[in-house]
């Protein structure tokens, strides 16, 4: 027998490497987790209430319920991929921008019912919930009233994060993009 050698040029391979901003990453992951986490919760909540009074539940209940699900989704793949290194700019930008666009929608939606004309959200609890009518003591209907409050509250609670959502995820495009032009540059 013999043995048979074969000689191989080596090429060397450039591998392009992206640095992220570790720390502003960091946060930006943790804040649309908690985000995505809270409305994913509360619109469950929602929709809970809604079955158990037998009433439809709107179509954005869902529609957030998704996107809050899809979000939670989103950052335990991109902790994932940073982890393995192989977290590229371009696809967090386009995943992102499609995250904001539907964040976005929930966010117009769910400000049209929460601040929309007579008859929304605010509107309701301002009338019947946050008047100026003395109540407390150990009865159902002090349970009642401390119940409606926090369904008033959390609506304005989930709002606020759908805001902060859209805006870290608009701000996660950017990041992206400097990462992007960095890598670019040779930085």
């Amino acid at each position: 027998m013999s043995d048979v050698y074969i000689e191989r040029e080596i090429v060397p391979v450039k591998v392009r490497r992206y640095r992220w901003p570790e720390l502003l990453l960091a946060v930006i992951l943790l804040m649309l987790l908690v985000c995505g986490a809270i409305v994913l919760g509360s619109f469950a909540y929602f929709t809970a209430i809604q079955q158990r009074l037998f009433m439809a539940v709107p179509w954005y209940y869902y529609f957030l319920l998704s996107i809050s699900t899809l979000t939670v989704i989103f950052v335990f793949t991109v902790v994932a991929l940073y982890y393995v290194h192989l977290l590229l700019p371009i696809i967090v930008m386009i995943s992102s921008f499609i995250m904001f666009v539907l964040w976005l929608t929930g966010l117009i939606k769910a400000s049209i019912e929460l601040w929309g004309p007579l008859g929304s959200i605010n509107d309701n609890c301002t009338r019947y919930v946050y008047n100026n009518s003395f109540w407390g003591g150990r009865n159902i209907d002090t349970l009642a009233r401390i119940q409606q409050e926090g369904v008033c509250n959390l609506w304005k609670t989930t709002f606020a994060l759908e805001m902060v959502a859209t805006f870290l995820f608009l701000w996660l495009i950017l990041m992206s993009w400097q990462v992007i032009n960095r890598a670019r540059r040779g930085y």
